[in-house]
């Protein structure tokens, strides 16, 4: 990922969509469709053919997919106006390892997808390409799940942001970027920690995370922005999907350490939760 200036505003000129023609992907391409046309952005449109394994299927039965792959694309972006739109069917083994390739081929600075996270009784589970994507993608991830609203047509930018840390170092990352995005007239950005304190200690470790949380935030933002600082208590993934409603947030943001990711992350369910039940996007940056 680019090194993220806090003087001036960012943009994704190059924005990348991988798409599987599900119903979340047409709201992910909805969202890259927007953002492209805010800040005049390129805008690749890819999708995967999975070559199978050794014999399983014909080359003339691979042909054809490939297209079909091809025709659905041209689809999804005859109705596109107003931006520079580039198609491309991808193969291999590993659609995850091949979307990150054309990633770093295209200078992507923005990866869109989306993702059918599926919510079961005792576990949450991703779909194992975007949980891939994620994780080791080079730049940010903006990831639509199943309870995403189409956003209008026209431009997309985000005008309530919340960002959540576990204070790590990586973690610091997500804050550059939440706080560059709020440089939008108007936007509010809330920089979020969920505290597992018991409530004896509390009061102290609030104090800690409030104190913690204003060190993100530089001296510069206050010339745009006047972020606000939340101490959470309880379950994070509920406890920031609770904050991100309770101030109508159409963006989360969230920093991941790549080492640790699957243990921190997908195993414990903060991004598999919220990448099930949000209603808006989640933007991760590794």
């Amino acid at each position: 990922m680019r090194t993220i200036d806090l003087q001036t505003q960012i943009s994704f000129q190059r924005i990348l969509l991988a798409t599987d023609f599900s119903p979340c992907a047409e709201i992910a391409q909805a969202y890259a469709v927007g953002l492209a046309r805010h800040d005049s952005s390129a805008l690749e449109l890819t999708t995967v053919v999975k070559l199978p394994s050794l014999d399983a299927l014909s080359e003339c039965a691979l042909e054809s997919f490939r297209r079909a792959s091809e025709e659905d694309l041209k689809r999804l972006a005859e109705p596109v106006t107003g931006i520079k739109v580039t198609r491309k069917v991808i193969e291999g083994f590993q659609p995850a390892a091949v979307i990150l390739d054309e990633a770093v081929d295209f200078e992507a600075d923005l990866i869109v997808l989306g993702t059918t996270s599926k919510q079961g009784l005792k576990k949450l589970a991703l779909g194992s390409t975007a949980e891939e994507v994620i994780r080791t993608a080079n730049c940010p991830v903006l990831t639509v799940g199943p309870h995403v609203r189409r956003p209008l047509d026209g431009e997309i930018s985000f005008q309530t942001i919340v960002y959540a840390t576990d204070f790590s170092a990586q973690a610091a990352k997500g804050a550059d970027l939440a706080l560059a995005l709020g440089k939008s007239e108007g936007t509010r950005v809330y920089l979020c920690h969920v505290s597992a304190e018991k409530p004896a200690a509390q009061a102290a470790g609030d104090y800690r995370s409030m104190s913690s949380l204003k060190a993100l935030v530089p001296a510069l933002s206050h010339c745009w922005c006047e972020p606000e600082c939340v101490v959470e208590h309880g379950k994070a993934s509920e406890a920031i999907l609770a904050l991100a409603k309770r101030v109508n947030a159409d963006l989360i943001v969230l920093g991941a350490r790549k080492a640790s990711f699957w243990v921190e992350f997908v195993r414990t369910g903060l991004t598999p939760a919220l990448l099930a039940t949000a209603t808006c996007p989640v933007l991760t940056v590794c």
